[in-house]
């Protein structure tokens, strides 16, 4: 009935403007009255209709329910609304959108215990778990990759450092204090220098999904550190690895280190006697109690750094590094022990060579006291431990003597830091950390033989994405000959972090 109302309405609207028209009333009057007429005739079958559409609908209220006949099938132009899917307005589907979905719960074998101690670097997030037991199980920044079982995360972050040094210093990107100069040396004394780079960016995926083993957990990660001192951002792979049965092949953190125990600051280096050493590795971890204590036996990639070798010598792998680690984690916090066992050797076409062993121990953990402030800690000593203490020279393991004999070169430092919150948005790390190698006359005068590390910073954090901090450092480096040197650095930082 509506299209014939319409109808109807267009003819009137037509008829009265025709009516109105000048050049009808002046001269098209016969054409008016016979539109007229037409209009009148409409109007009374419209009624005629509508009387014969009412006594319809009487007679079929007043007869039996009649079947509905079946529709013609057609295409539709919109699919139906499932039962189980009600229809949603405009508001009911952003809701529904912004829902995230739950995780399943086994897309990890074990659960942590231990409290989380989110950082500005996020050092320890990349790091294999016992079980692949995640830090936040919650599972934020989660999705299911479409059509499989697998549940994928992105993440990573933006940041720039800015950087004012008292002296130049061997990296302007990082604070290490093993290459600040001491007295003779070219750059002791040379004037202040300042950089800026954005080489700690980096970009992170994780994978998880169930197997028939266990879960399946896969860790990518790069930064732009791959040059350490240039300004320019080199890719550099940190983590690649996939761990499903407790059973973890790949490059991460070396099983020897504590990626826990690893201080809140925003230099990138921290304290050099931290053994941040990422290399490829095949280690397997027992958890007799899987909420508290743990057990991993690794083997790791070698490498002999050996000092003073002769013209002719080159240096030898013989056996993998075999690094392994037993720890302790509750709600309070965590204790890990650490050994290393390796095997130093070089070749010499024109004289004798030689094989030895080295070793090394590292006692490390955190304490949390009270809110979100808490201490971490660690000590390392080894006998041709070498490259697994950061700050220490190349070479540093053992050098070979006139003989041909290796001999090793005992290590050892210790780290204490604190983390203050001065409320929820802003906190507050101090670090000292101090490191000494018993270096030999073979070595020259100016050989490294300790070094001084302290930093402490203010940091703001007004959301989880955005982090800006200013850091001071200082530290202070002696040689064999009783030389020193010092720097000083201030840092500040901005950084946005993804997925939070």
């Amino acid at each position: 009935m509506k299209p014939l109302l319409q109808f109807r309405h267009l003819a009137v609207a037509t008829a009265i403007a025709a009516s109105t028209g000048p050049v009808a009333s002046a001269q098209s009057s016969p054409e008016l009255d016979q539109l007229k007429s037409s209009v009148s005739v409409m109007e009374q079958t419209i009624q005629e209709l509508k009387n014969r559409i009412r006594e319809l609908e009487q007679r079929q209220s007043s007869s039996p329910a009649v079947p509905a006949p079946t529709p013609v099938a057609t295409t539709p132009t919109t699919p139906p609304t499932s039962p189980a899917t009600p229809a949603m307005d405009g508001a009911t589907a952003k809701a529904a959108v912004q829902v995230r979905p739950t995780a399943p719960a086994d897309l990890a074998d074990h659960d942590s215990r231990m409290k989380h101690r989110d950082t500005v670097m996020e050092d320890n997030a990349a790091a294999p778990r016992p079980g692949n037991a995640p830090i936040d199980p919650t599972y934020a920044g989660f999705m299911p990759l479409f059509g499989t079982t697998t549940w994928v995360k992105l993440g990573g972050y933006a940041k720039v450092d800015a950087i004012a040094d008292s002296t130049r210093v061997g990296n302007p990107n990082k604070f290490i204090t093993s290459t600040i100069p001491v007295e003779g040396e070219a750059d002791y004394g040379k004037s202040e220098e300042f950089s800026l780079h954005a080489k700690q960016t980096r970009l992170n995926l994780e994978l998880r999904s169930p197997t028939a083993l266990g879960s399946l957990r896969v860790v990518y990660e790069n930064d732009f550190f791959g040059s350490s001192s240039s300004p320019d951002m080199s890719y550099n792979l940190r983590h690649f690895y996939g761990q499903i049965a407790n059973v973890t092949v790949g490059q991460t953190w070396s099983t020897f280190f504590d990626a826990d125990a690893i201080p809140d600051t925003l230099d990138f280096a921290g304290p050099g006697m931290q053994s941040v050493l990422r290399q490829p590795q095949f280690r397997y971890t027992y958890s007799p109690d899987p909420k508290h204590h743990h057990f991993a036996l690794a083997a790791e990639q070698p490498k002999s750094d050996i000092g003073n070798l002769p013209a002719s010598g080159s240096t030898r792998n013989v056996l993998p590094d075999f690094a392994g680690h037993w720890r302790w984690e509750g709600q309070r916090g965590h204790v890990q022990v650490g050994g290393l066992a390796r095997a130093l050797a070089y070749d010499n076409s024109t004289g004798p060579d030689d094989t030895a062993l080295g070793w090394g121990a590292n006692v490390s953990g955190v304490l949390h006291t009270w809110g979100q402030d808490g201490v971490v800690a660690s000590f390392t000593y080894g006998d041709g431990i070498g490259r697994y203490m950061q700050d220490l020279p190349g070479g540093s393991s053992a050098i070979a003597l006139g003989s041909g004999e290796l001999e090793m070169l005992a290590a050892w430092g210790t780290m204490i830091g604190y983390r203050h919150f001065w409320s929820e948005k802003w906190r507050s790390e101090a670090t000292y950390g101090y490191m000494e190698l018993d270096n030999l006359a073979e070595q020259g005068a100016n050989a490294y033989n300790h070094t001084h590390y302290a930093q402490a910073n203010l940091v703001w954090a007004p959301s989880k994405s955005f982090y800006i901090g200013l850091e001071y450092l200082y530290g202070l480096k002696g040689t064999r000959d009783g030389s020193e040197g010092d720097a000083h650095r201030v840092q500040l930082s901005l950084q946005y972090k993804l997925a939070r």
